[in-house]
Parts: C-alpha cells; structure tokens; sequence
C-alpha cells in the first residue's frame, strides 16, 4: 500500500507542480503544498497547460514522479511525457515511470468518496495490460494499463524516411491508443509549445531528434520559448539558463520550424482558417483556433507536437471530428449580462476589459470537463471584440480541460439559430447558471495579491502576446495625459517581434514613457529576478487572467488584477487605485451579495 492524495480538481502538471520536488503550487488548486512524490495521485485528470508532458518528464528524470496516477478520464497530456521517457531516454529511467490509468466516473466517485490513506496501485502479474486497485476497505478494480495498451493505428502508407521520423511515428501510435485512435490524417500546419525549457531533459529530447535527422513535414510554427533570444544577457537572464533555453530553440529551427516564437500564432498571417485540419500546441492558441477561428485541433501535449509536424499527420480524434465538436453543457449568463455588466456599459468601456479574461476563467471551472455553450453574451456582442475573445481563451484554458467552447450569436459554429437549437437539444438539462456570486469569486481568484497594501513594483503586459490593437490601446492610455512612469514600477510588456514592428510609432511612445518590450518569451516563463522583483512581498500587476493564475505558483509572488487601464495607473503612481475604497472595477461593485466558492 502507498499514500494516496485524492482531488475531484483537475491539476496542471505545468504550473502546478514543481518538478524538482513533487510539491503542487498551484495556490488554487485543493491539494497546494501537498507533496505528489512517490504517492498515488487520484485525480480526475489535467487540465489547463500543454506543457503538463514536460513537466512529468522532469518529475521522472528527477524522480519526484507519482507512484500512480489513478484519472477518472484518460489524459493524454501527461501519458505523453511518460511515453517519452520510455521512448527517448535510458531503460532504468522507466523504473520511475509511474503506472497511469483511468477508471472512468463511477469507479472514480467511490475512491473519492471512500478514499484511504494508502492506495494499492499495482500491474497483474498475469496481464502487465492490466491494474489492479485495491483500498484495503473492500474497494476494488481492475482496469487497463494507458502506457500498455495494444496499438489500434493504421499506419499503412506512412513510410518514414529517416530514424527521427520512425521514432516521431512510434510516439504518436503509443500515444493515440489511448484515445483508441484507428487512423491519422493530415494536417495543413503546426505550432509547437514544447519549445521552453524547464529542464534538460526537454533540450536532450529535441537534440536526439535533431541527431535522428529530424525535419518537420508542415509550415511549423514556435511558441514562445524560455527567454528573449537576442536580449536575455541584458535583461540578466542567468547564463546557464539562457544558454540551455536558446540551445532548446535553436534546435527546434534545426527541425525547419520557424522562426515565430508568440503563444498568439493566431496573429500571424498564417493562422489557419475555418474547418482546417491542424496540430497547434498551447492551450490559449489552441482554444482561440478551435473556437474563434474554427480550426480543427485536439489540445496536442509538448514532445507530441514536433513529432506530429515531423510526420505530417495527427490522429482522427476529438476536436477534429465534427461530432466530438458538439457542446454538452450549457452556462447561461443571460441574467448576469442584463443585471451586471449592461449597466456599467455607459460608465466605462475600458473597466469592462477585465470582465472577459474573470469570465473565461468562471466558464473554465464551470464546464468540469465538458464543451460548454454559453448563451447570454450575445446582447453585449458590440464589445466582444478579438482582443477580448483572446483574453477569454486564455483564462478559460488554465482551467477547462476541453480546448472548445460555443459563444451563442459570436464563435463561428454557433452564428445560426438552428445550430444552437442542435446545441441547446444535445445539452438537455445540463444547465450551469451563472450567479453575481460566481464572477465575484472568480475576479477575487484572479486577484489574489488583494490585501496588505496596494504597491505595485512591476506591470506585467501580453500573456498572450500583445496584439498590436492592443499596443495601439496601451500607447492610448499612456499618452492620455502628461504624468509620467513611476519610478518605483517596472512595466514591461511581451509581444512577438512581428508586431512590434508593425506598431513602430506606438513602440517609440511607450518606450519612452519607459515601458520595456520583451520578445520571444512571454510572462509564465519569466520566472526569476532581476525581472521578476527581488522582494518576495512585492506584488505584480497584470491585466491577464492566465497570468494572475499561473503567476503566484510560478513566481512566489503576489498577483494583482485588473484591465490595461489599471495596469497604466498603477504604472503611474504606482498604486492599484481600481474601484476606489473597494478594489473593484464599477461593473463587479455590486449591492447586496457575497462571494461563494464554486
């Protein structure tokens, strides 16, 4: 028998578990301080980042690795990363690959309900196939291995032409059973997440592909790696780091990527269009292609990602599937919109920014698992511009697990009425009404640094990279009056190098209000001083909703929330003035209600 911790909240591998320790950091998550290593995790899955595979990878290499992993739903995500320490790395490196299955939702509300200290997780000798499960109090199950199941993919026709190719396609096959996929299909282009470093055994993967002869078959793009290629000794990056996370992207180019590096692909003029079948790595972009865009992609783990653009192909599966695309959850905002936010229209326009990135984050937690339709932001359409939906996407990733959503009258396959009546039916009476009581949870989530004074040190922009609408609007707010920067505040905002040079002339006036531009990376890899205040009780100013998640665990650092006209402010006298008395925007003070956990 082994410890077990048990959650009925999905966990991010990526940004809620450190790898060097096995401790979860996550400051929301239920199972926070608790240490993972060498026990049973009995969780329903993951949720949020692509790059859970990368972190479970380092757990193994470090040996801080779960003994088990009991999922309620098969995760493919974290059964990549250990997939690939099997694959790519030395055989006595499986002796810390943790045994990982899935027991499907009754199975896992019984170990829940009548959890033990310790667990027995252990392969049937009879059948490695196979897992037993046994509580010790009556409780037990037998259910199929996911790092040991037979292969269901066809892959007649697919002849891979050098050894990269060959190891590329065994990854996808071992990964793909767990879904039961039975063919591949080809896609039209790629985005890569795993291209950060978080530990070397990332740089050793991508280098053995490099090795293998390795090259990507598709227009491949780069997600945003580790630090600023050209500026990171400047910015005193340290060298051993800046070294490794340069030699991470440097290799992936080696592969015939190119040279792009934004978590906001979705910017650039490749960006795929509707029904396009794709690979995208990273969780916003992935939720803004499928949504927004209409693209056709699964949420893709780190390491499968390159393998799938060096293959060409990805299995048929979910997203890609116009009959896994159908939402099974409604999340009604109707009255919330009519009593809340239509009121404050007329007061400020630029408070209502951060409505968007507290919403996605509530409809994320909201939609435990399933594909939500959300029905209610249609009579505020008018300000559901792109920016906002890129906010949306970006929150409602770091806590859903689908990588779609329907905005009823706004994303591209709910616009007819006959679709959402479809949508309506497939849903039945699985109906989430959003309460003022939940937005309020969910914005005060966000803005867990409240308290304790309200001094800002640093203002941190573009999680995702700024669009250059958005540079546009920050250059506006700077410039709206003569005050200066506050010369206690740092405000450094990321952005792809494209945009930046588009938006020159705002670039020129926010420098030299003295904003600072960071390329290449973006604000959940930036993770240790000199950018990141040296003070451990200094707080951080943010208008993102992925960020203000990700950032406390990842930073040891508090987290200040708001839209891009408090990040100016607090820039300039170097306070959150927002809401004035009550640390809240005009359309979230409202009369007579408390806050309510979900």
């Amino acid at each position: 028998m082994t410890g077990a911790l048990y959650s009925s909240t999905g966990l991010s591998f990526w940004g809620g578990i450190e790898e060097t320790t096995g401790n979860v950091i996550d400051l929301t998550h239920p199972l926070h301080l608790q240490c993972i290593s060498d026990k049973v995790l009995v969780i329903p899955g993951g949720r949020g980042s692509c790059t859970g595979s990368q972190s479970m990878l380092e757990l193994i290499l470090n040996k801080k690795s779960p003994r088990a992993l009991v999922l309620r739903d098969a995760d493919a995500i974290l059964c990549t990363g250990a997939v690939v320490a099997e694959e790519f790395f030395p055989p006595d490196t499986r002796d810390n690959v943790p045994i990982i299955c899935a027991v499907g939702a009754e199975a896992f509300k019984q170990l829940v309900e009548e959890s033990t200290e310790t667990l027995s997780v252990r392969i049937d000798e009879s059948d490695p196939g196979d897992v037993r499960i046994e509580n010790g109090q009556g409780v037990a199950i037998t259910v199929k291995n996911l790092l040991r199941l037979p292969n269901t993919l066809n892959v007649d026709g697919i002849n891979p032409n050098s050894d990269a190719e060959a190891l590329a396609l065994r990854t996808i096959e071992r990964v793909a059973s767990i879904s039961g996929a039975r063919e591949l299909i080809p896609i039209s282009n790629a985005h890569i997440d795993a291209v950060t470093y978080i530990g070397p055994g990332g740089l050793k993967f991508i280098q053995r592909l490099v090795e293998l002869g390795g090259m990507v078959q598709v227009p491949t793009t780069l997600n945003s790696q580790s630090v600023d290629r050209r500026r990171w000794r400047q910015m005193g990056v340290d060298e051993v780091h800046g070294t490794n996370a340069n030699a991470v992207g440097d290799a992936y180019l080696e592969l015939g990527c190119e040279l792009s590096f934004t978590c906001a692909p979705y910017l650039l003029e490749s960006r795929p269009k509707f029904g396009q079948q794709i690979m995208w790595g990273e969780s916003n972009a992935v939720v803004f292609a499928n949504s927004v865009l209409g693209a056709r992609t699964e949420k893709y783990a780190d390491y499968f990602d390159i393998c799938s653009a060096i293959v060409g192909f990805v299995p048929n599966i979910g997203m890609h599937e116009a009959r896994n695309r159908v939402p099974n959850v409604v999340i009604d905002a109707t009255d919330l919109i009519r009593t809340v936010l239509v009121p404050s229209l007329d007061d400020n326009d630029n408070d209502i920014e951060s409505f968007f990135p507290a919403m996605g984050w509530l409809c994320g937690s909201l939609s435990d698992g399933g594909i939500p339709l959300i029905i209610g932001l249609e009579s505020i359409s008018h300000i559901v511009t792109r920016d906002a939906l890129k906010a949306f996407c970006a929150a409602f990733g770091t806590t859903a697990s689908s990588p779609l959503f329907h905005l009823a009258n706004i994303t591209p396959e709910a616009q007819e009425m006959s679709d959402i009546e479809g949508m309506l039916a497939s849903c039945g009476d699985n109906k989430v009404v959003v309460s003022k009581q939940d937005l309020l949870h969910a914005y005060e989530t966000l803005d867990s640094g409240k308290g304790d004074g309200d001094d800002i040190s640093l203002v941190a922009l573009g999680n995702p990279h700024l669009s250059k609408t958005e540079l546009h609007c920050l250059s506006t707010l700077v410039t709206s009056d003569s005050r200066g920067k506050h010369p206690g505040v740092r405000i450094m905002a990321c952005l792809g190098r494209q945009v930046q040079t588009e938006g020159k002339e705002d670039v020129e006036k926010l420098e030299s209000f003295g904003v600072e531009f960071v390329n290449d990376t973006c604000w959940c890899m930036l993770l240790d001083p000199p950018i990141i205040p040296h003070d451990k009780k200094a707080k951080i100013m943010t208008n993102s909703g992925k960020y203000s998640h990700y950032g406390p665990g990842l930073t040891n650092r508090s987290l200040r929330f708001g839209s891009m006209r408090d990040c100016v402010e607090a820039s300039k006298t170097g306070r959150l003035a927002n809401g004035e008395g009550t640390n809240l925007p005009v359309w979230l003070q409202l009369r007579s209600f408390t806050s309510r956990a979900l």
